[in-house]
């Protein structure tokens, strides 16, 4: 996220940016003209068309467009992100974590012959040994 956006865009940047974003916009000018929305599709086909021409045609000079887009892709991201990983995680390890320790499963316990983690200790706790640690 640290990651500043470039202030100047090369011609082949500018083309690709412009072709992508355009030829979406256009794929959703088309489902909203499907769909029966007129306007809407105007709209979205007139945004794909100027930026598809524009990248044909001024490629170099689309970077406060850009910008632009990057911006709100940026600010979207900011929302999108945290929700998605928290429905991640509430949705996908948490009901995982609960099936596992209600089958009684214990992360901590290695089966038998694999050593596991714990050591057990052949005497018990003496207080000099708290005393003197070291």
């Amino acid at each position: 996220m640290a990651e500043r956006i470039p202030a100047r865009l090369t011609a082949a940047e500018g083309r690709k940016f412009a072709l992508t974003v355009g030829a979406a916009f256009l794929g959703l000018g088309i489902v909203a003209w499907y769909r029966g929305h007129a306007g809407l599709a105007g709209m979205f086909g007139g945004v794909g068309l100027a930026l598809g021409l524009a990248g044909l045609t001024v490629p170099g000079r689309l970077g406060p467009v850009w910008q632009a887009w990057m911006g709100i892709a940026r600010a979207i991201s900011r929302v999108t992100t945290p929700v998605f990983m928290g429905m991640v995680y509430f949705v996908v390890f948490t009901p995982l974590g609960l099936l596992k320790k209600l089958a009684g499963h214990n992360a901590l316990i290695h089966s038998a012959g694999t050593g596991g983690y714990w050591v057990r200790r052949a005497e018990p706790d003496r207080r000099s040994n708290m005393e003197r640690q070291f």
